[in-house]
């Protein structure tokens, strides 16, 4: 992926044959002068055929007239925390929540200092393969750790979940106007009996319950675990139109035929699934060999 600036703005650009690029902070940025935007990208230095965007939560009609394609979100829509609580989640969510402050799990509102970057270094160093995949910030500097976490610090809110002065899990949300956006919620495996994410989650639909926040968002929705742990914390599909402009014939040919897509994204969805099981299976093979 590379990165470069057009009209003050920062842009990522993906692709050896097809060259797509979009946004950086596609999540925190609206596109209200798509148009405009993408007559200067057409007149960058570096041959670019496809710019993409999407409309933000919680705007899913439709504002333009260029190729789109779903887009799918995870949201809480929050009315209320008693809402959530009752309406939101089962039997079993409410259940985990407890459980985890009965075991001694206490949630609280941190500032981004030194302690709080390396409490977040020890989370990430507990273990190098996470949800059946290699963790990608296993063993990060703590100067990385510093720097990626530390983006939008103004509208950032931290949470640090304790377990006898231990940080064990944290969370990173980032606030807009019309909804918060979970950016980071991770915690430690050696305490996952401690429903750890879960009291995270909660705390957080509570502040933004008094905070008069309408939507929770928190990347997409599938079929993987992350995905249970989100449909049974009261996330819900969001759909939200994605558009494609073509900046040049490339980006228009490869529009007509699919181009612009992954390989991944063209699988049938009972395909990837077995395929990220194969992965899941040999990942955990090849730590057991190392022990």
């Amino acid at each position: 992926m590379k990165k470069f600036s057009v009209d003050n703005r920062e842009f990522y650009s993906t692709g050896r044959i097809i060259k797509i690029c979009g946004l950086i902070n596609a999540w925190y940025e609206d596109v209200e002068n798509p148009e405009t935007l993408a007559e200067s990208l057409k007149k960058f230095k570096q041959r670019l055929d496809i710019f993409t965007f999407f409309q933000r939560v919680p705007h899913t009609v439709p504002k333009f007239n260029y190729y789109m394609e779903p887009y799918n979100v995870a949201v809480i829509k929050v009315i209320s925390y008693d809402d959530w609580w009752n309406n939101c989640i089962g039997k079993t969510t409410r259940q985990a929540v407890k459980k985890s402050h009965k075991n001694g799990v206490e949630v609280r509102i941190k500032n981004f200092d030194d302690e709080f970057v390396q409490g977040i270094c020890n989370i990430y160093d507990e273990t190098p393969i996470r949800q059946g995949k290699r963790f990608p910030h296993y063993m990060d500097s703590i100067e990385k750790v510093r720097r990626e976490n530390g983006t939008f610090i103004d509208k950032s809110l931290f949470l640090g979940a304790y377990y006898a002065n231990e940080l064990i899990g944290f969370m990173k949300v980032v606030f807009e106007d019309e909804f918060a956006d979970v950016l980071q919620l991770l915690s430690k495996i050696s305490h996952r009996d401690k429903s750890v994410n879960n009291a995270l989650l909660a705390r957080a639909v509570d502040i933004c319950a008094a905070r008069g926040v309408g939507y929770i968002a928190y990347g997409d929705l599938g079929s993987g675990g992350l995905d249970d742990f989100k449909r049974h914390n009261g996330f819900s599909r969001m759909v939200l139109p994605k558009y494609f402009i073509p900046l040049n014939c490339v980006g228009t040919t490869a529009l007509m035929l699919n181009l612009h897509k992954k390989a991944a994204n063209l699988l049938p969805e009972w395909l990837a699934l077995m395929l990220k099981g194969l992965r899941r299976r040999w990942y955990n093979r090849s730590m057991k060999c190392k022990e």
